[in-house]
């Protein structure tokens, strides 16, 4: 359920970031569009250019209704999922959070899963119940030995009492309970067996998790570092794009394929920062303290 929350939460962080990104790319397209016509009242530009421009800002109108649409459709997920009583308003942090890789490597990471995953932790009982419970089916062939003592007294008056007592023993042999005891410890060792590999299958699944989140992590967060890369070169070349369309040296062509190439950064930013995130909150998931966790490793803010 926290992972679900959280990766809810994440989801709903990345509509709203897409929504931003839109709006400021269709007041940059709305920008271009009023330059391109005054450009072309000028007689600097041709009317070609203006429609080119047009028509990007009718693009990225569309594009604003949409991702504002799945934010409101992602705050209603996340309001479900938490539980939140229906039409009841809530706030939530702004932007996607950007909180370094947790300190730890991976044996202290497979270390802390071993020690905190309640998985693995019923696994491990379950295996010393079979085993006690293998314990008590062998001890049923054991002989054993039985005493019972009593002590009283007789009389009428104190000093007309005399005591009693009776001591017995009894060693008792299960010569004819061989094949029932046999059988329940049969029972008990195939059991026992059985929970066994259940508690060493699940420590395989947890070493599993735990690599495989790390494996998630480093490829995520090299794909944030090239997505951050490639936002930056984006927003340059649409600058440049710009200060020569405003020149006159070059049409607008430029600058609506800047404009797609910005686009185009940043989505592949948020999409990378969002993997990001999650891969740490599955991190967390695996290291058995998710709660806790998802809040440490997700940063402050996080429900």
């Amino acid at each position: 359920m926290v992972l679900v929350a959280a990766n809810a939460y994440l989801q709903m962080l990345a509509s709203d970031a897409r929504t931003q990104s839109a709006r400021a790319q269709l007041q940059t397209s709305d920008t271009l569009y009023q330059q391109a016509q005054d450009l072309k009242q000028n007689g600097i530009v041709a009317g070609i250019d203006v429609l080119r421009a047009e028509v990007r800002l009718n693009g990225d109108r569309q594009r604003v209704t949409v991702y504002q649409n799945d934010f409101e459709k992602a705050r209603l997920q996340l309001a479900r999922l938490i539980g939140l009583p229906v039409g009841q308003a809530f706030a939530v942090s702004a932007q996607l959070p950007n909180v370094p890789v947790p300190d730890m490597t991976i044996e202290q990471a497979l270390a802390q899963a071993y020690r905190d995953r309640p998985d693995y932790l019923a696994a491990q009982e379950r295996v010393r119940a079979a085993e006690a419970s293998r314990a008590a089916a062998f001890s049923e062939q054991l002989p054993s030995l039985q005493v019972n003592a009593n002590y009283g007294v007789l009389g009428l008056t104190a000093a007309d009492s005399v005591a009693t007592y009776t001591l017995a023993g009894s060693v008792i042999i299960p010569i004819f309970q061989g094949g029932r005891t046999h059988g329940r410890l049969a029972e008990a060792d195939a059991d026992l067996r059985q929970r066994r590999a259940e508690a060493e299958d699940m420590r395989a699944q947890i070493y599993y998790d735990v690599r495989s989140a790390f494996f998630d992590l480093q490829a995520t967060g090299e794909q944030l570092q090239v997505a951050t890369r490639s936002r930056d070169l984006a927003n340059q070349e649409l600058t440049q794009a710009r200060d020569r369309f405003a020149a006159g040296v070059a049409n607008n062509l430029e600058v609506v394929q800047a404009q797609q190439s910005v686009t185009t950064a940043d989505e592949q930013y948020i999409d990378a920062l969002l993997g990001y995130d999650v891969s740490k909150a599955v991190l967390a998931r695996s290291l058995g303290d998710a709660e806790a966790a998802v809040q440490r490793i997700l940063g402050p803010g996080t429900p």
